[in-house]
């Protein structure tokens, strides 16, 4: 009887190391919820922008703001050596765009400006209160103001995961403050692979 239950079992074991499955992301997956994100910012030249124009790449979304003092620049120098670790031609299909959160004091070139500094590929986009809440909101991005005192007047509290969107256009995952190089690059392989 045990030997039947093993053999049953190995056999089983076999069938599913033999399947066609997905092969699995190091990264929460947000395919399901079946979101492809607009938006309508500006960049540092004052021109309309939006994710559509990236079809075709992965775009790494960073939601931040130029004064911020440690979780900012900390997570676009991470993404700037990741892309400086892929090859040539996977790093031109990944494009980094910054977020600001802060419109009151990041204008649409101060964002650009700032994304630059890291890497000259980057993209920094700024708009209304309206505009950035509306793009916000279909990554559940949540910030808000919090008085401080010194010059600063106010920092903002914000979500750290950065987010990619998949070369379709489509939210793929969310990518925790805390990720390695190694796995993001890993998933984005896989995700410019896909037909």
């Amino acid at each position: 009887m045990k030997r039947r239950s093993f053999i049953g079992l190995a056999a089983a074991l076999a069938l599913a190391a033999c399947g066609k499955g997905e092969p699995r992301l190091n990264h929460p997956d947000l395919q399901a919820a079946n979101v492809v994100p607009t938006a309508n910012l500006f960049d540092g030249q004052g021109r309309p922008r939006n994710f559509e124009e990236f079809r075709g790449k992965a775009v790494i979304v960073f939601f931040g703001y130029t004064s911020c003092p440690d979780i900012c620049p900390a997570a676009l120098r991470k993404y700037a050596s990741l892309i400086r670790n892929l090859r040539d031609k996977e790093a031109e299909r990944v494009q980094l765009v910054f977020i600001s959160i802060d419109p009151e004091r990041d204008t649409p070139e101060r964002a650009d400006t700032y994304a630059k500094w890291f890497n000259p590929q980057f993209l920094g986009l700024s708009g209304t209160e309206e505009q950035i809440a509306e793009v916000a909101r279909q990554f559940k991005v949540v910030y808000s103001k919090k008085n401080v005192e010194g010059g600063m007047n106010y920092v903002v509290d914000h979500s750290t995961d950065a987010y990619l969107i998949d070369p379709r256009g489509q939210l793929r995952l969310a990518i925790p403050e805390a990720a390695l190089i190694e796995p993001i690059a890993a998933d984005l392989r896989q995700l410019l692979g896909e037909p």
